[in-house]
């Protein structure tokens, strides 16, 4: 079992990484885990379309922080996307990736939300309009734990993970609790989600893993196997929906590692 495993962790929209603490907590503690606590909000890499400066930021995030070593990229959703486009940008960098129930647009598909994002309809077709519109400011004194807990995204995470999410994304500000992800980030995060997926057919060069929620929504199988079918990507399923990571962290991380510390016995096999 290796002792040198760097991953970075690239967080699904509108839950900055400290929302995955205890999947953290799972994972082997020598492991080095790197994570940029909030993407979307440096001014030098606004969002753009189909996530293009949110790869770089990654990147970027990366190789500043590891001297330049590669690291396994393991992301949830949104993160599960850039982490993909990035490691096919910069093979160099990434020496495997895992994606956590992505949301792709792949085949025919790709055309309407193409389309739907020069309209007011691409709103409709993704969550956008309801990030914008959602609250951002609380009394001092209400309980966010069980606000959140009442809403249905939230419905089946754990209550320690609903308690991290809340630590991570909000602050208390004078004397309201504050949003710390800007709403129109999450909303223009929403509006620019990726219809060039086929684009990168064949470009990733590092070993692969999809893990898709057997509830999800948003990952179904006929989502998912245009693209597994044209990147050499193992698939795999876990209980819970597409918040799997704070509904099962524990069996999701054990995932994980098994993954990771299978291919770094490849990697020394190859070495040796």
């Amino acid at each position: 079992m290796s002792s040198s495993v760097q991953l970075h962790f690239a967080h699904a929209n509108g839950f900055p990484a400290g929302s995955y603490k205890k999947l953290f907590s799972y994972l082997p503690a020598h492991w080095q885990i790197l994570a940029k606590p909030q993407f979307g909000h440096d001014h030098q890499l606004p969002v753009n379309s189909n996530w293009s400066n949110q790869a770089e930021e990654l990147h970027r995030y990366v190789h500043s922080n590891t001297a330049g070593a590669s690291v396994y990229a393991v992301g949830h959703s949104f993160g599960a996307v850039i982490s993909f486009i990035a490691a096919c940008r910069y093979p160099a960098s990434f020496k495997g990736v895992i994606l956590i129930d992505p949301p792709l647009v792949t085949g025919p598909k790709r055309h309407l939300v193409k389309a739907a994002k020069l309209t007011s309809y691409i709103d409709k077709i993704t969550p956008a309009r309801l990030a914008q519109n959602r609250n951002t400011h609380w009394s001092a004194d209400e309980d966010l734990v069980a606000y959140f807990k009442s809403k249905a995204l939230f419905k089946n995470m754990q209550p320690d993970c609903v308690a991290d999410y809340v630590e991570a994304a909000t602050a208390v500000i004078g004397d309201q609790q504050t949003l710390t992800f800007d709403a129109q980030v999450e909303a223009d995060i929403f509006r620019n989600v990726p219809h060039n997926m086929d684009s990168f057919k064949g470009e990733l060069k590092c070993p692969g893993l999809l893990i898709t929620g057997q509830q999800s929504e948003v990952c179904k199988e006929e989502h998912w196997q245009r693209f597994v079918s044209q990147n050499d990507i193992l698939h795999t399923e876990l209980p819970g929906g597409h918040m799997l990571p704070l509904e099962h962290p524990q069996a999701l991380a054990v995932k994980i590692t098994d993954m990771i510390e299978s291919w770094e016995q490849g990697e020394e096999t190859r070495s040796a």
